[in-house]
């Protein structure tokens, strides 16, 4: 931690100590986002283009390994339609990585919207709740019984507003 943040941390400490009520709350942002219905459709989405590719990555080792398997005694018009199916699929395989690539990139985009989202949530959820402070749960270190655990509540309010959405 730096000076900076340090000091900027002992001046909002020492500033609760005059306080009449000090209320102190955590987020694990990483199990929102893994149980929020919107992040969750992304994933999956996400996953079936992975399963794609990796289908016909599969489908062309398989044709490679046929291939170089027969090639010796193909007959000359047999391989070549065979070179041509294979690098038709090279082809294939060649736009779809593209595609993924881009889609890779929308789904990073998407990501940060999500993650913003879940931010926001948890301020208006401070804000509501009169919190002095939620930290993110990756960051904290130890937590006294006078500390709240709000992951639960955050998840059930993003699914509520998603479900609002339908």
């Amino acid at each position: 931690m730096d000076i900076k943040k340090m000091f900027g941390f002992c001046l909002l400490m020492s500033g609760m100590v005059f306080a009449q009520t000090v209320k102190f709350g955590y987020v694990d942002i990483k199990e929102v986002y893994s149980k929020y219905e919107k992040a969750m459709k992304l994933e999956e989405a996400f996953n079936k283009e992975v399963s794609k590719i990796s289908e016909l990555e599969g489908t062309i080792k398989k044709m490679q390994a046929d291939y170089e398997q027969k090639r010796d005694i193909m007959k000359p018009d047999e391989k070549i339609k065979k070179e041509a199916e294979l690098k038709l699929k090279l082809q294939e395989y060649s736009t779809t990585l593209s595609e993924f690539k881009k889609k890779m990139d929308d789904k990073q985009k998407e990501t940060e919207k999500i993650v913003e989202e879940i931010k926001k949530e948890v301020g208006l959820y401070g804000k509501k709740g009169n919190y002095t402070l939620i930290l993110s749960s990756g960051s904290t270190l130890y937590c006294g019984a006078d500390v709240v655990d709000i992951t639960d509540e955050i998840i059930n309010i993003m699914n509520k507003k998603t479900g609002d959405k339908k």
